[in-house]
């Protein structure tokens, strides 16, 4: 059964957030042959019908209502009920345009593609969004947004299903497409450390072998993140080591410095050189390097330690002195590791 002119200006009204308002301005007149007209008002707009019967001039009026919206806003005109037409493309009452059609092209389960890929590089798990419903009932668009760490993609389609593996696929080419980006550029850094080595008589053919090789082993032993969140590293670090590992360095912190610590007054050079040694061979297991540096101070001596983490880790102790400002800084570091680990 076909939608009658004013059920359809009633649904399209009521998308834009307003009903059509109808009042009957002439009431049969009493003859035997009686006319009735209404008037109909949506957006400013207004438009009268009349019919033998109160139902016809409504219908009347709805139809001339939805030629007028048409003429002002320049879609289409709407053609006679018996005149036949092919159904629209898409509503006249909403702009986004339906997706590409994508002819022969073999399917590629993309969701399924897209799991994996975040699965082995360390991603979070994607996350689909309805984020847009429009179009009438026999014609809508459905935008749905894949999110995956700090990734976005919108797919457009004309069911869910559509729109959220065309999101899913935009993804995997993006996220494919960082990948082979950090794959050139350390390709590149290998060549160039290889051809800055002593070793001359290895051939391009060689050097280029050897780079993918250990890029391989690289990315089987760590695997690349892109997405991680500078607020979850604390249990992403955390959560990358066995537990009986964490157990082990903790336990190794609290030996080198007890709860109560000597008197920074009393620590000498040798002592902070010795603490520093030991917690690069603790660190050393989980690939961390330490850096230490001045801060420059008019009241104080300041120092900074640093971690090679990601983000990096930084405590700065100050003193009277150099080296009670180191031994500040290490007792601090050592405190926030003890921290993030436990």
């Amino acid at each position: 059964m076909s939608k009658t002119p004013v059920s359809i200006l009633q649904e399209m009204m009521v998308k834009q957030g307003m009903i059509p308002d109808y009042e009957l301005i002439h009431d049969g007149g009493g003859r035997h042959v009686n006319t009735f007209t209404y008037r109909v008002t949506c957006d400013s707009l207004s438009a009268t019908g009349t019919g033998r019967c109160k139902k016809d001039a409504k219908h009347e009026a709805a139809t001339a209502m939805l030629k007028e919206i048409a003429a002002h806003r320049n879609y289409p005109q709407l053609t006679d009920a018996n005149t036949p037409t092919e159904s629209p493309s898409k509503s006249p009452f909403h702009s986004i345009p339906l997706p590409p059609k994508t002819g022969n092209v073999p399917f590629v389960n993309a969701i399924g593609e897209l799991q994996e890929l975040c699965a082995e590089n360390n991603l979070n798990e994607p996350e689909y969004i309805l984020i847009r419903d429009v179009g009438p009932p026999h014609a809508k668009l459905f935008t749905i947004r894949c999110k995956t760490s700090n990734f976005e993609e919108d797919g457009i389609a004309t069911t869910k299903k559509q729109a959220k593996h065309d999101a899913a696929k935009k993804m995997v080419d993006k996220v494919k497409s960082v990948l082979d980006k950090l794959s050139s550029l350390f390709k590149e850094k290998n060549e160039q450390d290889s051809s800055n080595s002593s070793i001359t008589t290895i051939d391009t053919e060689t050097l280029n072998k050897n780079a993918e090789e250990r890029y391989r082993a690289v990315i089987k032993s760590r695997k690349i993140n892109l997405g991680l969140k500078l607020r979850e590293y604390h249990t992403h670090w955390k959560n990358s080591l066995e537990t009986d590992k964490r157990d082990k360095i903790i336990k190794q912190l609290e030996c080198m410095f007890p709860n109560e610590l000597v008197n920074s007054e009393y620590i000498s050079e040798d002592v902070i050189k010795e603490k520093l040694s030991q917690l690069e061979t603790i660190l050393s297991e989980d690939d961390v390097t330490i850096d230490i540096n001045d801060v420059s101070s008019d009241n104080c001596y300041m120092k900074s330690i640093q971690l090679n983490t990601c983000p990096v880790l930084v405590q700065i102790g100050m003193g009277k002195n150099e080296s009670e400002a180191s031994w500040q800084a290490l007792c601090q570091i050592v405190e926030s590791i003890k921290l993030l680990l436990s």
